[in-house]
């Protein structure tokens, strides 16, 4: 998710903030409706960085509301764009490699897979480990909110390169995946189209990639993603637990079904005009509930596990950052992490629940839902779980 995030996702958070100044000063005591605004709510949960519990949760919940078909998202804030949906192809009946293009700078290519479950061809970029001769495992990168079409968030905005520039590592980060939550929708969306992310990562894409002599696969995968790329990571992994080996999740949101959780599912898929029933059909059902990891974290007991997030709390170097940009971003990215710390705190109480103590859990204190938060936890995630891919 860019600095600058979705419109629709600011267009929700300012509701609340212009909605909710009363409950978050009956809980807190600490500003009155009076006269409060979005700046009043930045500089008290700037100076606090311990607010929780029922202040932060009443207002964070009020947010399944503005995700709910009672409050449509106004049109002139919301995200478009207009290569969506993605033209289909019904004939594609076999998973294959079609194409294969050298980008610029790292080791980065372009591979285009034709899908048989997305019925259309593609994109992935791949960036290859540094020692072609030797053994590498596979790590899957998902993206934020936009699904980046040209090239992934890791390599524009983030520390992929970095990171892994001089790992012995294979990194898979699919394309086009704008709003998507990385799942399998049940029904086809007409403003986001046919998408089946599940079953091409696990069932088309990674097979062909493993079979490919060149990547000189270990047999070892991890996956990993930020905001919606961590919740549909964190998703995927704890799916297919006999699949993957570990698994990064930085400032995701872990449920379907609580408030906070429902809302920001909500509010992704409408910010490019998609609907949540044609994800998962109506809310609380099966399939919302089979996404609720924290209901049952099981499938994350064996394998490797990082999550971070901040509290929202912005220094003046966000201060700085946000200068030139509408002051609503700044409010955006101080709301949507406290929402991630909130989902991430409840991934790890229910895993502590039920037994499990592995997991490395960074609650890294001040920080904004924006890059520079994503990319100063990239390289403690990938430390803590690369011993489990060799």
């Amino acid at each position: 998710m860019r600095k600058s995030v979705s419109r629709a996702l600011v267009a929700g958070v300012i509701t609340l903030s212009l909605t909710t100044p009363a409950a978050v000063a009956q809980s807190s005591g600490s500003f009155s409706s009076s006269g409060s605004s979005a700046q009043d709510f930045i500089a008290f949960s700037s100076g606090n960085p311990d607010v929780s519990g029922s202040s932060l949760d009443g207002l964070l919940s009020s947010m399944s509301l503005l995700g709910s078909s009672q409050a449509p998202l106004p049109g002139a804030l919301t995200s478009s764009d207009d290569a969506y949906p993605f033209p289909t192809d019904p004939t594609i009946g076999e998973a294959e490699i079609v194409d294969k293009q050298p980008m610029d700078g790292l080791r980065l290519e372009r591979w285009t897979v034709a899908s048989p479950s997305m019925q259309r061809n593609v994109d992935v970029q791949i960036m290859r480990s540094v020692d072609a001769g030797a053994p590498a495992p596979m790590l899957y990168m998902l993206d934020g909110i936009g699904g980046n079409r040209n090239s992934s968030g890791w390599i524009n905005h983030g520390q992929g390169p970095k990171v892994f520039g001089d790992e012995n590592v294979t990194v898979v980060m699919p394309l086009g995946a704008a709003a998507s939550m990385y799942s399998d929708w049940v029904e086809e969306d007409p403003a986001l189209g046919r998408i089946m992310w599940e079953t091409f990562i696990v069932e088309e894409l990674a097979p062909l990639l493993e079979a490919e002599e060149e990547l000189n696969f270990n047999g070892h995968r991890g996956i990993g993603g930020l905001s919606m790329g961590a919740t549909g990571a964190v998703h995927l992994a704890n799916a297919n637990p006999d699949f993957f080996d570990a698994v990064i999740g930085i400032s995701g949101c872990y449920s379907t079904l609580d408030p906070i959780g429902q809302a920001t599912v909500s509010l992704i898929v409408k910010s490019r005009g998609g609907d949540v029933e044609n994800m998962w059909g109506p809310v609380g059902s099966r399939t919302w509930q089979e996404h609720d990891v924290v209901s049952n974290p099981e499938g994350l007991r064996n394998m490797a596990v990082y999550l971070s997030a901040a509290n929202g709390v912005v220094d003046e170097i966000d201060r700085e950052e946000y200068a030139d940009e509408p002051f609503y971003n700044l409010l955006a990215g101080t709301v949507l992490e406290r929402g991630a710390l909130s989902c991430t705190e409840a991934l790890d109480d229910a895993m502590q629940d039920a037994g499990m103590t592995h997991q490395v859990v960074d609650y890294k204190g001040a920080g904004a839902h924006n890059w520079r938060n994503f990319n100063e936890q990239l390289q403690p995630g990938w430390d803590a779980v690369k011993d489990a891919l060799y």
